[in-house]
């Protein structure tokens, strides 16, 4: 007996605990909901248009064409668009920014219009597969997916009449897979946007059903470059010659290894090493030359390599551990580092984990799982990096998932689209109401 009353207590925990959930969802979040079920062989239609055009980063004309096409839907739904473009001396598409004003709060939501697929890339074109469970193509989760997760989450609350009450700016990139340096003036917009929003929700992919991203890790990059002194081979580690550059780069390599591989969240990795009586590299072409030889001490080299990080404080403290380890030399050898910074941290903090919470609420009462946070270690950065110091709370991943991004078996799960979809507009519904 006592075992069935404790059956019954159980039952009608699980029954008020989905009640408590589903009530969560109210009459408007329906009309969304029923919006998006119907349309979306349209919204995937849209994709495979849009994954059609061309728009690798530096196909500018393909970028724009993307922005376009995004323009004249933005445009019909209420929001006031316009291009932001680069300078001249720029090569990369600028960003389409669309604002609709209304009273409250204010989102920010952020895609991008490039991938990182050329004009020449054998990888050219949307397909679908014959079961309709999955479509590849250029750009079908990284970013396009998210593009249209974006649209027709907004088409859903117009279509529930709530849109005209919305406060939102959209922010689409040209070039977020290669940002055009400096970043202050590529990301400007983006900036500018944020530091009039309240929160920003980024539509980058998702790795899996049930995770997002509320943390990332940001980048620089950093040059290494030793001397020493030149001289005939015979004569190196005597106290007149020294030991050479490249001895003495080997050794800041090593110390770099031993004393900051094992801190957690950090990467740093020498990408490129150029060493002999002269070196040059050319970052552009991302080659270099070095020219020297053996029977002669390398006089110079040259390492450059990238810097990933979870906080401003914990780069800040490695680029210090890297200076110090400098300037413990080799004889006649000296060592010295430059610095530049990429992309920001999106640090982790409690207000993003309450959106991934608010999230996960949606999630669960749409029949789907309970969302969680992705390690900041398994994503690169991305546009949110820039901004989310300007906002109160930020969330990214919020696109639809699959795998294979930046390769050519790029695959989106199709059922997801949908989904990410509906998640958006009922969170974007609730938030601003």
């Amino acid at each position: 007996m006592k075992a069935k009353i404790l059956f019954l207590v159980l039952i009608l925990s699980s029954l008020s605990s989905i009640t408590a959930v589903n009530a969560r969802l109210n009459s408007d979040d329906s009309v969304l909901i029923n919006y998006i079920d119907k349309h979306k062989t349209n919204q995937l239609k849209l994709l495979e248009d849009l994954v059609n055009i061309n728009s690798g980063t530096g196909n500018r004309r393909g970028v724009e064409k993307v922005g376009e096409r995004f323009r004249i839907e933005l445009d019909d739904l209420g929001f006031k668009t316009q291009w932001v473009n680069l300078p001249a001396s720029m090569k990369h598409a600028g960003s389409l920014v669309a604002t609709h004003s209304g009273p409250g709060k204010k989102i920010l939501i952020i895609g991008h219009l490039d991938t990182v697929f050329p004009s020449h890339s054998p990888f050219q074109s949307f397909t679908l597969s014959p079961d309709h469970l999955s479509a590849t193509g250029p750009g079908v989760i990284d970013d396009k997916g998210g593009l249209v997760t974006i649209l027709y989450a907004l088409k859903a609350l117009n279509q529930a009449g709530k849109l005209k009450y919305a406060n939102l700016t959209v922010v689409l990139t040209g070039d977020e897979e290669q940002a055009e340096k400096p970043t202050s003036i590529s990301r400007k917009a983006l900036t500018e946007a944020a530091q009039g929003s309240d929160i920003a929700l980024g539509f980058e992919f998702s790795l899996t059903e049930n995770q997002l991203v509320t943390g990332r890790r940001g980048l620089s990059e950093w040059y290494l470059s030793s001397s020493g002194k030149s001289g005939h081979s015979s004569k190196i580690f005597q106290a007149a010659s020294g030991d050479g550059a490249i001895y003495e780069t080997a050794r800041v390599l090593n110390s770099f290894r031993t004393v900051l591989s094992n801190i957690p969240g950090l990467t740093l990795n020498p990408g490129i090493i150029l060493g002999g009586q002269t070196v040059k590299e050319d970052t552009q072409q991302n080659t270099g030359n070095a020219s020297g030889q053996k029977t002669i001490i390398a006089a110079q080299t040259l390492v450059h390599g990238d810097l990933r990080f979870l906080s401003d404080e914990q780069k800040c403290m490695v680029e210090q551990k890297m200076r110090e380890i400098t300037m413990s030399a080799l004889p006649l050898t000296s060592s010295q580092l430059i610095f530049n910074n990429i992309m920001p941290a999106m640090s982790e903090k409690n207000e993003n984990r309450q959106l991934l919470a608010e999230f996960s609420d949606i999630s669960v009462a749409l029949g789907g799982s309970s969302l969680q946070a992705v390690s900041a270690a398994e994503r690169g950065g991305a546009d949110i990096s820039y901004i989310a110091q300007y906002v109160s709370a930020s969330l990214d991943g919020l696109g639809p998932w699959g795998k294979g991004a930046h390769s050519q078996s790029e695959t989106l799960e199709v059922k997801s689209l949908p989904e990410v979809t509906k998640r958006a507009a009922i969170f974007i519904n609730h938030y601003l109401n």
